[in-house]
């Protein structure tokens, strides 16, 4: 027992260390950004990226200093990254539209006023918080079921108004659940971050015949991968192949 609990003291002060080195890290960072230096910031931020420390506001000072360096791939891919883990954020969203206008990307129309709510609702949650929310909501349905068709009590009219909106609960959450999965799935999983554009090529090799050029900030899936390149699928379902340097993957 004893041992067990100086084993879990060891992991927590070793898990806080690392987190005030982050913490440090990310403060040097944010002083080289109000510098100016924005390539020192860059390698602050990305050498918390890079000992697997991950949050939103690290993701938006980064993109805000890859946008200042004119990095827009990297900016772009930095935000994007940003709202995995906070999709309710605007200040990353509002960051992203104006980066992607920067890199000359063309914007998608504006839905209507009731898509752009429901899409709102859908935002302030992550999906296993809408899936534990149906969960709840369905184990208070069933009890109150069980609970109405105990006669002796007498509690029918009691619990049918709250059995119906638990109902609806698990329906809409459900739903919204089911949507959030299918952006997932449908989402594209890299950035070219590449200096202006970059030429998908038709092997993974530098002689072989370029087939399209993909500009700076486009959004790709990625399909294969060899040695040092990348096979990419833009969004009209073109394939190429290009450098792994050129492609930044939004995928974990």
């Amino acid at each position: 027992m004893k041992s067990s609990v100086l084993t879990l003291f060891i992991i927590f002060s070793v898990a806080s260390a690392q987190e005030d080195v982050f913490q440090q890290l990310f403060i040097d960072g944010n002083d080289s950004y109000a510098d100016s230096s924005w390539s020192e910031a860059i390698a602050k931020y990305d050498s918390i990226l890079t000992n697997g420390f991950h949050h939103n506001d690290l993701y938006y000072n980064l993109g805000n200093a890859y946008y200042q360096s004119e990095m827009f791939g990297h900016a772009i891919w930095a935000h994007e990254k940003g709202l995995q883990f906070k999709p309710n954020d605007d200040d990353l969203r509002h960051n992203l539209i104006f980066v992607k206008r920067e890199a000359g990307i063309a914007e998608l129309p504006k839905p209507v006023f009731l898509i752009r709510f429901y899409n709102s609702v859908k935002s302030t949650l992550q999906p296993h918080q809408w899936l534990l929310i149906s969960s709840m909501a369905f184990l208070i349905s069933g009890l109150l079921f069980t609970f109405s068709h105990l006669g002796r009590f007498g509690m029918d009219r009691i619990m049918k108004t709250p059995f119906v909106v638990m109902i609806v609960v698990i329906v809409f959450s459900g739903l919204i659940y089911l949507d959030v999965l299918q952006d997932v799935s449908s989402m594209k999983s890299g950035i070219i971050v590449a200096h202006v554009s970059v030429g998908a090529k038709s092997a993974p090799n530098e002689g072989a015949k370029t087939l399209l050029q993909l500009p700076e900030g486009t959004e790709v899936n990625i399909t294969g991968e060899q040695t040092e390149w990348r096979e990419v699928e833009s969004i009209d379902g073109s394939k190429g192949w290009v450098k792994s340097e050129d492609v930044r993957s939004l995928v974990w």
